[in-house]
């Protein structure tokens, strides 16, 4: 889901990309010595670099919550996990975009999105009922021939 940051897998990317792409050893070390490898990778519009494998991503995650100072309360991790990042993450993306946007972010379909956090959805529901019965209340209660 996040592109690594690791230098030395986006150096082995970078060079290997260009090699691949005919560029010379000495024109390779010019670009990587004038700037760093993500940029080299976009002017020469390779694809995009590999991903951040789980054990990096959990490295980040560790690190993150430690200097954030985040508590975690988890029998399995003291710390927030990918998985538990990735779920606050497309929760975000849900409230923030809806489902159709969520699933692009992830590359899944909107289905796979909808399942897990249909609670969003149903919270929404409620609200606009909640909403609707408060504004027709006022309504009947005025217009009551009663009153």
């Amino acid at each position: 889901m996040f592109t690594t940051l690791h230098r030395p897998t986006l150096a082995r990317y970078v060079t290997s990309g260009l090699e691949d792409r005919g560029v010379s050893k000495e024109e390779i070390a010019r670009q990587r010595d004038a700037k760093p490898d993500l940029l080299v990778a976009a002017e020469f519009d390779l694809d995009a670099p590999p991903a951040l494998k789980p054990n990096g991503a959990r490295r980040v995650m560790q690190r993150l919550g430690s200097d954030a100072e985040i508590a975690v309360d988890d029998d399995r991790h003291n710390y927030l996990a990918p998985h538990g990042g990735r779920r606050g993450m497309v929760e975000v993306m849900v409230r923030e975009f809806g489902y159709a946007a969520a699933a692009r972010y992830l590359d899944d379909s909107e289905e796979q999105v909808r399942q897990p956090y249909q609670h969003i959805e149903a919270a929404e529901r409620a609200d606009m009922a909640t909403e609707a019965l408060s504004k027709s209340d006022n309504r009947v209660r005025e217009s009551s021939p009663d009153r």
